[in-house]
Order: C-alpha cells, then structure tokens, then sequence
C-alpha cells in the first residue's frame, strides 16, 4: 500500500493516521523484497496494519500495530497450523536526498544503507515490504501443533498419532520364527555357556 503523505509533508496535518490491509499477493514491494518461506501461507488480506504518520522535529516518524494470520505445516506431522502474530513497528520517513544529507561531513562515509528508515517516492511511502520481513523475523524457529506431536511414521508415513499400526509389524518381525525356534534354544544355551567360562576365568 502506497501512503499519500502529502497533507503531512506540507504542514496541513501533524499526524496521519491509517488502516489497511493486505497480503503478499496485493504488497507494494520493490525487486529486491525479502522472500517469504516456501511453506508460510498468508490468506488474502491476512495483514492487518494500523497506525499514523507523525510530523517530528523536520521529519516524519511512522508507528504502526500488525496483526498477521498465516498458515505453517508443523514440523513433525505437516499438519497446517492456523496462527496470528502481532507485533509493532516503527520507521523513519525520508527522502533519499534528505538521507544522504545527513552524511555530509568529510570524516564519516555512508554505504547507502540505514536501517528503519522508509523512503518517499513522489510523496508516497509504502512500508510493506518491512512488515513482510518482520513478519519472517517473528516466526517460530519450529512450529508444532502439538508439544507431543509424534511426528510421520518413518516407514509408511502417516501420522502416528492416527494409529497406522507399523510399529506393531515390525515388532512383529523380530519375532523367532516357530521353525526356527529349537535352533534358538541352542543359540541362547551356547551364549549362556560362553558367560559361565568367561565368568569362570574372571
């Protein structure tokens, strides 16, 4: 969203405030916008954002309340997990000339970069760009829908939490089979004379 800070720029209002909502699909976002992870989805117009535009000291300061709802697999099962994050935000509102101004002594360089500062075009400023990267800042390193969640089945890949009965098959294979079962006798009897010589010697 593009915000006509206008009446702020030339003295008409000391503070604008604003509400709108959008989603990555609707963002006003330049080339080199953060990418948002392949598993996060964001339902349209999920992102919330209130706030103002203030007028301060020859600068204008942007403060801004985002309450997000998104989608994330859990990390065990995949099973979607419906969430909402809130956090708030706050920008410096410059031209590009006014920040290079500030670094005109011949003693201090500038890379070309500041951080929390939001640039006017044509007396626009869109800050959705930074609220999507802080939305990927305040994500969870790991989302679980559950604490215990036991995760997918390694050999058939179900959930294991609904019972898909593997571990009961494969229990069930380690079982002697009966055919087998004198020669398992005479294994476990040789083991059990090898442990008395042993324990014998010792």
């Amino acid at each position: 969203m593009k915000l006509d800070v206008t009446q702020v720029l030339n003295g008409r209002l000391n503070t604008m405030p604003f509400s709108y909502r959008f989603s990555p699909k609707t963002a006003d976002l330049p080339e080199d916008a953060v990418e948002l992870p392949e598993e996060l989805e964001i339902p349209e117009d999920g992102i919330l954002v209130e706030g103002e535009i203030t007028s301060v000291g020859g600068y204008l300061r942007l403060t801004a309340q985002i309450t997000a709802d998104y989608v994330i697999p859990c990390a065990r099962c995949l099973d979607p997990i419906h969430e909402t994050m809130e956090f708030d935000m706050e920008r410096t509102v410059r031209s590009g000339a006014a920040v290079e101004a500030v670094f005109t002594d011949d003693d201090e360089e500038w890379d070309g970069v500041l951080e929390d500062v939001l640039y006017l075009n044509d007396s626009r400023v869109s800050p959705d760009a930074d609220i999507l990267e802080q939305i990927v800042l305040e994500l969870p390193m790991v989302s679980l829908c559950s604490a215990d969640c036991k995760g997918l089945c390694p050999h058939c890949g179900k959930k294991i939490a609904d019972g898909c009965g593997c571990g009961e098959k494969e229990a069930a294979k380690k079982t002697v089979d009966p055919r087998m079962a004198k020669l398992q006798v005479l294994l476990d009897q040789m083991k059990a004379e090898e442990n008395g010589e042993a324990g014998e010697e010792n």
